[in-house]
């Protein structure tokens, strides 16, 4: 492997370069929204992240590169953060017995060396005629923090061959006041919504797009601001490859009455 680079930061996701040197850096406090001095809002919150990436040659035509980005968060419990990771980390799919710095550092770095000697192993047979670089990159993003609710993104891509990569685009909702992950139910009563008719409505001339248009209905993989509701779909999810993902935007004053009363008091609905 010709390199291994670890950095710590809540700025964007740094490239993968051809450096050999490892660089660190920190930031912290990265508290919740102060916007509303009416809200209760949680204490000692704050978000670091680490990277982690390497490259390594396979064959006479295969390099591999691989990158990873995490966050590392304080203030968060531990039954959130199982789930926050769990997609993302676990090579056995066990938590881990903390999310520290270090502990983080030590099992992302494990993961990339996994991907590097899985990867050698099962492609021994497949190597491509003509040079080529694989990849596979994610990253754990702090998307928003309002109102006491920690939208966490994760994004990644890759390509392993063939006709092109693919790529992901996911979101979880963390209620920081309440320490515990929200689903879509915590938020709108989805049975008192019409999802077919204001999806498509909000999907707009895209509708074209879709595989089964009268089948689109509302997903876990959602984020939210004060004026929309977005669900985001992934590839060959409700579309072809080309249409790459597909982010569907609600505005809530469509669904208002089925917000939860909580959750409208929190964002200042009325």
């Amino acid at each position: 492997m010709k390199r291994l680079f670890s950095a710590f930061a809540v700025a964007a996701l740094m490239s993968v370069g051809c450096s050999e040197k490892a660089s660190a850096e920190s930031q912290s406090d990265v508290s919740v929204n102060t916007e509303d001095e009416n809200i209760n809002k949680p204490t000692a919150f704050s978000a670091d992240s680490l990277i982690v990436a390497d490259s390594a040659v396979i064959s006479p035509t295969l390099t591999l590169e691989y990158s990873q980005k995490l966050l590392v968060f304080n203030g968060v419990n531990k039954p959130v953060l199982d789930s926050l990771y769990s997609d993302v980390l676990f090579n056995d799919k066990k938590v881990l017995s903390d999310y520290s710095l270090s502990t983080l550092q030590k099992s992302a770095t494990a993961r990339m060396q996994k991907y590097f000697y899985d990867s050698k192993n099962e492609y021994r047979d497949f190597m491509p005629e003509r040079p080529q670089k694989w990849d596979q990159h994610s990253a754990m993003t702090l998307f928003s923090n309002h109102h006491g609710f920690l939208i966490v993104q994760y994004t990644g891509y890759g390509y392993t061959g063939g006709a092109h990569g693919y790529a992901f685009e996911n979101y979880r909702t963390v209620d920081l006041m309440a320490q515990k992950n929200m689903v879509l139910e915590d938020i709108v009563d989805v049975k008192a919504v019409q999802w077919n008719k204001i999806l498509l409505e909000a999907v707009g001339s895209r509708k074209e797009e879709l595989f089964e248009p009268a089948t689109l209905t509302y997903s876990q993989n959602f984020f939210f601001d004060d004026r929309h509701l977005t669900f985001v779909y992934g590839q060959y999810e409700i579309g072809p490859y080309a249409s790459g993902i597909i982010p569907v935007a609600v505005p809530l004053a469509k669904i208002s009455a089925a917000l939860r009363p909580d959750f409208k008091a929190r964002i200042g609905i009325k």
